[in-house]
């Protein structure tokens, strides 16, 4: 989070400068809290989710990740479904906020992991439906148009599973960027 490092000495020369800067540097932070970002740099990847659980029929899957670990306003949720356990180029499936997701995706067979994510931050360690990663069938008649090559989300690339919005990285000149 933001800091001054010179507040005490503004205290002692000029206690009103000190108050606005004080409120300022807690303002700021404030926001940075509410939104999942650090003003000064990048936050601690959140905890891993604690599961994920996948049911199918007719076509639809079903999700829902149980996550008990300690949350900051701004989290986002990622599920990945991809054709093997591997995840070589798997679909990123955006769950925003929310820990559930229902998707027709027709009659194939998908493997499942499940991440999360504040914007600021790395993402989370991916846990996969089952260990080892379990595949789950749609079922039902409709199969659905065969499945394109995966574009990514945020600023990776479709082979860069796990990514959710990018990587943070630092420049030398200091501000955070994504990759």
């Amino acid at each position: 989070m933001l800091k001054i490092g010179q507040l005490a000495r503004i205290k002692g020369e000029s206690p009103y400068v000190y108050e606005a800067l004080t409120q300022l540097v807690n303002g700021v932070n404030a926001v940075g809290r509410a939104t999942g970002v650090d003003p000064s740099g990048s936050i601690e990847a959140p905890s891993p989710i604690g599961s994920l659980n996948v049911t199918a029929a007719d076509g639809i899957f079903d999700l829902a990740i149980t996550d008990n670990s300690q949350l900051n306003r701004g989290i986002f949720y990622f599920a990945e479904s991809d054709t093997t356990p591997a995840f070589d180029q798997p679909y990123v499936h955006f769950m925003g906020s929310s820990r559930n997701l229902r998707i027709s995706l027709g009659n194939q067979t998908l493997y499942w992991r499940a991440y999360s994510q504040y914007l600021g931050s790395e993402t989370s360690t991916p846990v996969t439906f089952g260990s080892p990663a379990t595949p789950v069938t749609g079922g039902g008649a409709a199969a659905g148009p065969p499945l394109q090559s995966s574009s990514g989300s945020g600023t990776a690339s479709g082979s860069e599973g796990g990514s959710g919005f990018g990587e943070v990285t630092q420049t030398s000149a200091g501000p955070v960027i994504l990759r």
